[in-house]
C-alpha cells in the first residue's frame, strides 16, 4: 500500500513536469502534497512543495506559491540540516516581491518580508543588489517615489552577486523606472537587447514587448508597437501568469482605436481577472478594459455581443451587453481595488493610475490593425 501512494506521488510529479504552466500542472502537485501529508512524509512533501513554488508562480497563482513557500520556510527554520537554506533563497524572492500586490497584506508585513530577504541573502555571502531591486519595486509600486527613486539609485549601483536576478529581468525591470519618468526614448533603447533576443528568459521578451507599448506609442511609432503587439500578445495569450500584460495589449488597442479586436481579448480574458489573485494585476486589466470600453462609448457603440463566463457579476445568457453598463462595472472595479491599495499604502498613487486611464481617450491616434491578422 505505501508503495501505491508513492507511486502516486511520483505520477502527479511527472504529470506536473509534463504540463503547460497554469492550474492543472499547480492542482496536480498540491495533490501530490495532500497525499504526502497524509502519510506524513516530510522530505516527499517539501520535494513537492518545492516544485509548486515554482509551477503556481510562473502559472499565475501567486497566493497558492505564498503557501507553499511559507510551508518549505517554516520546515527549513526548524530542521536547517535537513532543509538547508540556500536552495530557497531564489524563491523567496518571487514571493517577496509579489506581496505587495496583495491589499490585505499591510505595510509592516512587508517591510519585515524585506528585512528577512535581507539578511537571508547576507547569510547566504550574497550582496544588497537583489533586495535593493525588490525595496524599488516595492516602494514605487506603493507609490512611495522619493523613497523608491533613492532605492533604484543604489539598486543599479550595487555589483551583481550569485544571488542577482538574470541581466533579462533586470534589464526589464528597469524599463518600468524610465516609462515613469517619461523616458520613453531611453526606455525603448534599453529595451533594445530584449527585443532583438540577445538577452532572454522565461518571462522575458513577454513582459517586455507589453512594457514598451505605450512608449511606441507615444514616439508615434505605430508600425513597430503593432508588431510588438502581435508577437507579444502571442507570447502571453495562454497564461493567466500575464494577466496585467494582457492589459497593456488592451490599453493599446483602445489608444489605437481598434475596439473589435479589444472586445476579443478582453471576452478572452476577463475570466482571468474574476478569479486571479493578484489585486494589482487585477487593476491593470479592469483599468486597460475600462479605457476600451470609453473608446467604444466614444464610437457611438451601444450593445456588443460576448460569450462572457457565468460567473461575471452581468452575465447574460443571451450574450448582449450594453457598453455602457460595463463601463460602469469596470469603472466600479477598478475604483473599488485602487481604494484597498491607497488605503494600505498611505498614497494616492493607484487613484492618480486611474485618473491616467480616464485620460487616454484624449491621446487616442486611429491606427487600424488589419482584421485578418490573428487575435
Amino acid at each position: 500500500m505505501e508503495q501505491d501512494w508513492r507511486e502516486q506521488v511520483k505520477h502527479l510529479l511527472g504529470r506536473a513536469e509534463r504540463l503547460e504552466p497554469g492550474e492543472a500542472k499547480v492542482m496536480a502537485l498540491e495533490e501530490a502534497a495532500r497525499l504526502a501529508d497524509a502519510h506524513a512524509d516530510g522530505p516527499l512533501a517539501y520535494e513537492v512543495r518545492d516544485a509548486l513554488i515554482d509551477a503556481a508562480t510562473f502559472g499565475g497563482f501567486p497566493d497558492r506559491a505564498l503557501v507553499a513557500f511559507a510551508w518549505c520556510r517554516g520546515q527549513q527554520q526548524r530542521d536547517p540540516v535537513r532543509y538547508p537554506p540556500e536552495p530557497l533563497l531564489w524563491k523567496q524572492k518571487w514571493v517577496v516581491g509579489r506581496l505587495d500586490e496583495f491589499p490585505h497584506i499591510s505595510r509592516k508585513q512587508i517591510a519585515g518580508a524585506l528585512d528577512d530577504v535581507e539578511q537571508c541573502f547576507a547569510k547566504a555571502g550574497a550582496g544588497r543588489r537583489a533586495v535593493l531591486k525588490l525595496r524599488y519595486q516595492a516602494a514605487r509600486d506603493m507609490g512611495d517615489t522619493a523613497v523608491a527613486e533613492d532605492f533604484w539609485a543604489q539598486w543599479v549601483r550595487e555589483p551583481r552577486d550569485h544571488l542577482t536576478d538574470c541581466r533579462a529581468c533586470e534589464l526589464d525591470d528597469e524599463l518600468d523606472h524610465h516609462i515613469d519618468r517619461g523616458e520613453y526614448a531611453v526606455a525603448l533603447e534599453k529595451a533594445r537587447p530584449l527585443l532583438e533576443g540577445r538577452n532572454a528568459c522565461a518571462e522575458v521578451p513577454h513582459l517586455t514587448l507589453g512594457s514598451v507599448l505605450y512608449p511606441l506609442f507615444k514616439l508615434g511609432r505605430l508600425e513597430q508597437a503593432r508588431d510588438s503587439h502581435l508577437r507579444g500578445y502571442a507570447l502571453v495569450q495562454r497564461n493567466r501568469e500575464f494577466l496585467a500584460t494582457v492589459g497593456e495589449h488592451l490599453e493599446f488597442l483602445a489608444l489605437t482605436g481598434n475596439v473589435e479586436r479589444g472586445l476579443k481579448l478582453f471576452e478572452r480574458h476577463v475570466g482571468w481577472a474574476l478569479e486571479h489573485a493578484s489585486h494589482r494585476d487585477r487593476f491593470t486589466f479592469h483599468s486597460a478594459a475600462l479605457a476600451l470600453m470609453e473608446r467604444a462609448v466614444e464610437e457611438g457603440r451601444e450593445k456588443v455581443v460576448l460569450s462572457l463566463p457565468r460567473s461575471f457579476a452581468l452575465y447574460s445568457p443571451g450574450d448582449t451587453y450594453e457598453i455602457r453598463t460595463l463601463r460602469g462595472w469596470l469603472s466600479s472595479q477598478a475604483e473599488g481595488i485602487a481604494v484597498k491599495f491607497d488605503s494600505r499604502n498611505g498614497t494616492d498613487r493607484f487613484h492618480q493610475l486611474l485618473a491616467r486611464t480616464k485620460r487616454l481617450g484624449g491621446e487616442m491616434v486611429p491606427f487600424p490593425i488589419d482584421s485578418s491578422l490573428p487575435v
